[in-house]
């Protein structure tokens, strides 16, 4: 983990020659990144992971839009639980308060960002694997003063939600001789909150990011057959980048705008075909007919968070990664109204 360019450059000398050291060194992309707190330094408006957001009184949780086929979503996740789920109608889960004054100390890195108050980071996390799109997420960036705002106390229907899963988990490990989970284990619905402190921080984008696309050589370079030794080198050097988290677990996908690490295509392709074409799948057909136009609209969305969910939820047998992405038009307005979500698997 760099926080300097240089130092960032100086690592890279270890696994680069030139011209490949200044082709790799070009690609460097600054980001946020989140170091945890002890739980004693909690302070109101600060910066979370999980938990409850602070607010100003009377505020009220957020909840998704009803869909408007609730049985169609239902169908591709293929099973009972999500249509249950859906019927439910539950509150979104909280997932993050990210102090907007913290980041604008940051320098340059946070320009695009209000420089005061709060985003909160919500999420409908059963729903997402099989929804991408603005319903199952909200970002509410708030601007109450900090003396006008208190813990917001837990949706008490999230909180029966949390205890239903955390139940079944506990059956699910002891049908397979686990351990039952720990109580610090969260759920889709609820995670304990973590203070965390915001690090700006240097990375290398991943061979499979626009921002790879936007340096031809390197491209070539990191994805060809053609060139095995530079790819181990370029992989080994992303992991000598993720090298430094402190967390329980990695959190390596945690993080706020940079390039965005997915375990798939880049996001932004997933933004480009939900907001375009109202679903987030094409066929094969489609996307090549489409592909030209994905691409050129794809450059016009930003990464705003990246969610580890193993990591939030500090539990096992989890994975996957959130992406809130916003056009950057929006951004530019601080209009954080139709922000997207998209959830990807390996």
């Amino acid at each position: 983990m760099f926080e300097s360019l240089n130092d960032a450059a100086a690592a890279l000398e270890a696994l680069f020659d030139r011209p490949q050291l200044d082709i790799v060194v070009e690609a460097l992309v600054p980001a946020i990144v989140f170091a945890p707190l002890p739980d004693s330094v909690r302070k109101t408006g600060g910066s979370r992971l999980g938990g409850t957001p602070d607010m100003a009184p009377g505020s009220v949780w957020p909840s998704p839009t009803p869909p408007e086929d609730p049985a169609e979503i239902a169908d591709r996740g293929r099973g009972e639980t999500l249509r249950q789920h859906l019927a439910a109608d539950l509150p979104f889960a909280f997932i993050a308060q990210l102090d907007l004054k913290d980041a604008a100390a940051l320098g340059d890195i946070a320009a695009d960002l209000p420089d005061a108050g709060r985003l909160l980071f919500f999420a409908d996390l059963p729903v997402l694997p099989w929804e991408a799109g603005s319903r199952p997420v909200r970002v509410v960036y708030d601007q109450s003063a900090e003396s006008d705002l208190a813990p917001l106390p837990m949706h008490a229907e999230l909180s029966e939600a949390a205890a239903a899963e955390r139940a079944e988990m506990a059956k699910i490990q002891e049908r397979f001789g686990r351990a039952r989970p720990p109580e610090t284990a969260g759920t889709h619905f609820a995670a304990v909150g973590r203070e965390i402190k915001l690090r700006k921080v240097f990375k290398l984008p991943d061979p499979a990011s626009l921002e790879i696309a936007a340096i031809p050589d390197l491209q070539v370079r990191s994805q060809s057959p053609a060139t095995d030794d530079f790819r181990d080198d370029y992989e080994e050097a992303i992991e000598l980048f993720q090298e430094g988290f402190d967390s329980r677990r990695s959190g390596k996908r945690q993080q706020l705008l940079g390039s965005p690490q997915p375990e798939q295509d880049d996001p932004r392709y997933d933004a480009v075909v939900v907001s375009t074409f109202g679903k987030q799948d094409l066929s094969s057909q489609e996307w090549q007919a489409n592909k030209a136009m994905i691409k050129e609209r794809a450059v016009e969305w930003r990464l705003l968070f990246q969610l580890d969910l193993a990591d939030w939820m500090q539990a096992d047998l989890i994975e996957g990664t959130i992406f809130f992405l916003i056009r950057q038009d929006d951004l530019t307005r601080h209009d954080f109204d139709r922000v997207v979500g998209v959830y990807q698997q390996t």
